[in-house]
């Protein structure tokens, strides 16, 4: 038998694995050339490691003699990478038939039998250590350079396709770990280069010359793939559709996120006793949402466990993490203050302190919801708090700090290189060594304080250790705490990931996603994807709605002179009719812009009024430059109930959620909803318009650069 049909057979590959291996092996073997490397486009926490080892295996098979694994540049994950080989591949290396080894601990004076195996080296993306590959092969064993070599570079956008505009010019230059990559790729003619990513941005925001840069100075090998397959997702993966897919109140991911005030993750960040007072434990407002993060958690856990004993399933062990900064003080700081909390709460157990049943009530209000959505069992009150404050008592939350390779190491399980739970409640803070690789086993709270403005968008969502395989009993008290601007940014981050990988899904590899950006001069023009500011876009996708969410009403002797503008625009047969009405695109146009000064963003709200009237002169235009109206009077929405981005639960019912997302319009609709509004409701005043841009169903992914790179 060859390699991968023993591997496959050991680790149980299902079929639609199967496929996806021998599908990259097949054209990595068509595409033995530098210039033409391949990308195995996966998910945030989808599997990806699994699949590449198959794929490794598989080419071992076809003849490939070594592999090269770059992983991200962390000692831990590098180690945990050669764990993880070791394991799938143990029978192999102890008969003999591969040999494996970190580049920096390169066994002395290979022998001929050795060289004679099938190698696996695996290195960081690091200087030193691509140093070391490259000179293996010129110095140590040039032998080794007339072998076929698969180099699989995992976290493909991580430090391998990075740009630098040179001052004063319009050329790009790429970073040191490309360009040493790209040298080794030089340098080894029977080199096959595979990808493995699970942000596709890579793909399309690479320098428009980047292809044709053979007169540079030096020689940029393209990083642009030549083919895409895409790993199967497994059915118990949980990824964004789940935190930001806009979904209703009957089901249970619509109680995943839970709102922090910005102040809050702010006095987390510096050491502040005025800020987080030792005798006001229980009531600062500082730290309000961590109080509550904390017994949810642990409330969390006692409703899991009781599940699983009613089932006669082994009780599981639970973990949180606190991702607030990346300063080793900022962690100091939240361990301490956590570990004040939790001080506190063993102390009201221990004096039956009505402020912990309080606390309690609290979590189990907002827990109980959604495991009633998920049709789950959830345990009498009584009960539930008896089994929390036994955990306090009995110390089993478990607080650890993790902002170092030498404090991860000794955290990690030796078997499965996870962190490994101790207790039964486990809580890790840390910064950006708890991002790409580490796998946090059973997490079901995930408190986020970093700033997504300041950072590229696939980082972000590597930060995202909440994805990944879930049992669905386990979101029902799973929640994701941040602020309301973090969660918006994100949310947008993920409708640009969706749009661009629903291009890869369709087929349409190259144009797959209009990139679109405002100028004064010719109104909305094309952008150069690698233009754009990954933070600063809004992407919709075909059939998708973009509107104004997290806002209030101007003032009412403001608003009803704007109202009675806009009820004159509205042309008289569309209102209630039910249907849509055409109008032009300068209608549309001009609806839009009376009905913009009406509505205040919220201060954490964000919403780009030129994205929405951009995007709607994009599709208009393709369609005889028209648009489609449909208006709904009367309507009264709590502004408590106001902050659904999907606009699914704010057009309301099923007859006119399917009015407006029915397959056969071709053109963009623009839904007017005219609430009633008034303090009764929650809003400064009414009646107002809300609108809505939905796109059309066939439509291409559009993504609308708020704001272009320097």
């Amino acid at each position: 038998m060859g390699f991968y049909s023993r591997l496959r057979d050991a680790r149980g590959d299902d079929e639609d694995l199967q496929r996806c291996v021998e599908s990259v092996v097949d054209q990595l073997q068509s595409a033995v050339d530098p210039r033409k490397p391949g990308m195995l486009l996966g998910k945030i926490q989808s599997g990806k490691t699994r699949a590449f080892l198959g794929v490794i295996a598989r080419a071992f098979d076809r003849d490939f003699d070594m592999a090269i694994v770059l992983t991200k540049g962390t000692k831990t994950l590098a180690n945990q990478t050669v764990k993880r080989i070791a394991r799938d591949f143990k029978d192999f290396i102890d008969d003999d038939e591969i040999l494996l080894f970190d580049i920096m601990s390169t066994p002395d004076a290979l022998t001929k039998a050795e060289l004679r195996r099938k190698i696996i080296i695996v290195a960081k993306k690091q200087v030193k250590n691509l140093d070391r590959i490259q000179a293996l092969f010129d110095n140590t064993y040039p032998e080794l350079r007339e072998k076929r070599v698969l180099l699989v570079d995992d976290e493909a956008d991580m430090a391998s396709i990075r740009f630098t505009k040179k001052k004063g010019e319009d050329n790009y230059d790429q970073g040191t770990i490309a360009n040493q990559m790209d040298r080794l790729r030089e340098t080894l003619p029977g080199i096959a280069f595979l990808q493995v990513t699970a942000t596709p941005y890579a793909l399309y925001l690479q320098p428009e010359a980047y292809d044709e840069a053979t007169e540079a100075k030096e020689v940029f090998y393209p990083k642009r793939p030549a083919f895409t397959v895409l790993l199967p997702i497994h059915g118990a993966y949980v990824g964004g559709e789940a935190y930001f897919g806009g979904w209703g109140a009957d089901d249970p991911r619509y109680y995943l996120y839970a709102e922090v005030d910005n102040r809050e993750h702010d006095a987390l960040r510096t050491a502040d006793g005025r800020s987080i007072r030792e005798d006001r434990i229980w009531t600062s407002e500082n730290i309000k949402m961590l109080r509550r993060a904390l017994m949810s958690f642990l409330l969390a856990i006692t409703v899991r466990r009781r599940q699983q004993a009613d089932l006669d399933q082994r009780p599981q062990k639970y973990a949180m993490i606190i991702h607030n900064d990346t300063q080793r003080a900022a962690h100091d700081w939240q361990w301490e203050t956590v570990n004040k909390i939790a001080k506190a709460f063993e102390s009201a157990v221990e004096q039956d302190d009505i402020r912990l049943q309080n606390l309690f009530d609290e979590a189990y209000g907002d827990l109980m919801q959604s495991v009633i959505a998920n049709g789950g069992h959830m345990p009498p009150a009584s009960d539930a708090l008896a089994d929390v404050r036994t955990m306090i008592i009995d110390g089993e939350l478990n607080v650890q700090r993790v902002n170092s390779d030498a404090q991860l190491e000794p955290l990690l399980d030796p078997e499965t290189a996870e962190l490994r739970l101790r207790t039964k409640a486990n809580l890790f803070i840390g910064g950006s060594i708890l991002d790409r690789g580490i796998t946090v086993p059973n997490l079901i709270a995930f408190y986020y304080g970093r700033n997504p403005k300041r950072m590229q968008a696939d980082t972000v969502l590597q930060h995202s250790r909440m994805y990944g395989a879930r049992h669905h009993d386990d979101l029902a008290v799973t929640r994701f705490y941040t602020s309301r601007g973090v969660h918006t940014r994100l949310s947008n981050i993920y409708a640009l990931e969706t749009a661009l990988r629903e291009a890869f899904e369709s087929g349409a590899h190259d144009a797959g996603v209009v990139f679109i950006q405002s100028d004064t001069r010719q109104g909305f023009v094309p952008c150069a994807p690698s233009k754009i500011k990954l933070s600063d876009v809004v992407a919709i996708r075909p059939n998708e709605a973009l509107l104004p969410t997290r806002f209030d009403t101007i003032a009412a002797s403001r608003l009803a002179r704007h109202v009675a503008v806009i009820d004159k625009l509205v042309p008289s047969t569309a209102f209630d009719a039910r249907a849509f009405v055409d109008i032009s695109l300068e209608q549309a146009t001009a609806l839009l812009d009376a009905i913009e000064p009406t509505i205040e963003l919220a201060e954490d709200g964000e919403f780009d009024w030129d994205a929405m009237r951009g995007l709607l002169q994009y599709y208009a235009e393709r369609d005889r430059g028209h648009a489609l109206l449909l208006v709904e009077t009367g309507r009264r929405l709590d502004r408590a109930k106001s902050g659904d981005r999907s606009g699914l639960s704010i057009l309301g019912t099923t007859e006119l959620r399917a009015l407006v997302r029915s397959p056969m319009r071709t053109a963009p609709a623009i839904v007017l909803l005219r609430q009633e509004g008034g303090p009764g409701l929650g809003w400064k005043a009414g009646p107002f318009w809300w609108p809505m841009l939905v796109a059309p169903p066939q439509a291409t992914p559009c993504v609308f650069a708020t704001k272009s790179a320097a």
